[in-house]
């Protein structure tokens, strides 16, 4: 269920309930989003210290931190973010896929998908790269944080919503949203983990396991439920505590209001169980008998590829001569054609040394600093940061040649130059007929 309530309006800071239970012992979380969506904003709430910073906000590959906070060890990988369309960055695609897939043994409990309130996102785009990468089953798995709540003003998260035509995307999503204020912390993560046991779908995203076994889903259910009843008890006995203190009604009340969710998604939990239970002893018969016709099927299937390719054996005999003839004259055609591209591209990278500094000349300060900056923390170009921290333009294009090459150079400078970004006209143009000679484009 979607919330926009921040810890600022409904639930100050607590000095003393280290003894309240978290629903789970352990947390397993991805982050994802553009860049500047405010990842690290969201990851320093949830762990309650600053542990990213300014500095990881331009590496190009993940970063995994583990710590222990709110009463349970978290783990958390924030992936590379992206300018312009998901679909174009394919450095953070291979990063977001690796940290879902492979990350954790058991995969995620949560994809957090971070959103600017103040940033403009193709979301039709972005949901069609999201789902070919993870899947549709990723949204079973989604929660979306709004960061820089404070922005709307006097607009609500829903008219937010409605202007930037993200309602599809928060309706995937099964309408677990959250959005971050200034301060906001300790609601932070214990509004992830009741959006977490909203999910009606098992714990943890694996991309090679998401068939819904309803033994699982139970399984899964009944330790959650056991979880919660733990958490409200736990509660309870916070509450008591504070009953008689004036001073502290406001902690009471907040508290209150979570037991009286928590009791919701428990109810919610076991009439699911009972669902489940039902459907499972009704489909069992049904299911004996779709296998065995479904097998007999195949059989069938069998046995008439095998008469198929009996027949197809003597007709791929004389085919196989004719590759053969054909492989050959493709080879000799291609070393033509490789000797025709050695001289072309050598005549035109013989002017790419005075091309590489005037693009240098192009970039500001601050540009270059980032692409100095990229230099050294990417590990594809293999940069010390020595080497390329106090070098001007003339000496940094010298540089780049020698430890890479012209080819090289030429590739690794436009990749440098998008990370920027500088996508304009006139940079295009500076790199189009080096790219072209080498057969790349932009």
């Amino acid at each position: 269920m979607g919330s926009s309530t921040s810890q600022e309006d409904t639930d100050p800071l607590l000095e003393n309930d280290e003894e309240i239970l978290p629903i789970f012992e352990e947390l397993k979380l991805v982050l994802i989003g553009c860049n500047g969506a405010g990842k690290n904003t969201i990851a320093n709430a949830i762990f309650e210290k600053e542990v990213f910073t300014f500095w990881t906000s331009y590496t190009s590959v993940h970063i995994k931190e583990t710590c222990t906070a709110s009463g349970m060890q978290i783990h958390l990988a924030r992936t590379p973010g992206w300018n312009g369309e998901l679909s174009r960055a394919e450095q953070t695609k291979r990063e977001i896929v690796h940290c879902v897939q492979t990350l954790y043994d058991t995969g995620p409990h949560a994809v957090i998908l971070v959103l600017n309130v103040n940033s403009v996102l193709s979301i039709e785009s972005t949901i069609s790269t999201l789902e070919s990468l993870l899947t549709v089953q990723l949204w079973d798995h989604t929660i979306v944080m709004f960061t820089n709540g404070e922005k709307l003003g006097h607009y609500s998260i829903e008219d937010h919503i409605r202007s930037e035509q993200l309602q599809p995307l928060i309706d995937k999503c099964g309408k677990r949203y959250f959005v971050v204020h200034k301060n906001d912390s300790k609601q932070i993560i214990e509004t992830i983990q009741e959006l977490i046991v909203r999910k009606n779908s098992t714990s943890f995203f694996k991309l090679t396991a998401q068939t819904k076994d309803d033994n699982t889903l139970l399984s899964d259910w009944e330790y959650v439920i056991k979880r919660i009843r733990s958490k409200i008890t736990s509660l309870s006995a916070f509450k008591e505590k504070l009953q008689n203190e004036d001073s502290m009604k406001m902690i009471f009340d907040a508290k209150d209001a979570e037991i009286r969710r928590l009791e919701t998604i428990v109810q919610e939990k076991e009439m699911e169980i009972g669902r489940l239970q039902s459907r499972r002893f009704n489909t069992q018969d049904l299911e004996l008998s779709d296998l065995s016709i479904r097998n007999t099927e195949l059989e069938d299937q069998v046995y008439k590829m095998s008469n198929e390719l009996k027949g197809k054996n003597t007709e791929n005999k004389t085919l196989k001569k004719q590759v053969k003839e054909k492989d050959a004259e493709i080879e000799e055609l291609r070393k033509e054609l490789q000797v025709w591209r050695q001289e072309a591209v050598g005549s035109a990278l013989q002017r790419w040394s005075d091309a590489l500094l005037k693009i240098l000349n192009e970039l500001s300060d601050e540009d270059l600093k980032k692409m100095k900056y990229s230099m050294f923390w990417n590990e594809e170009y293999r940069t010390y940061r020595g080497s390329v921290e106090h070098r001007d333009r003339v000496e940094l294009a010298d540089l780049m040649l020698k430890q890479w090459g012209e080819r090289q150079s030429v590739l690794k400078a436009r990749d440098l130059v998008k990370k920027i970004p500088r996508n304009d006209d006139a940079m295009i143009e500076l790199f189009e007929p080096f790219l072209k000679s080498i057969g790349e484009t932009w």
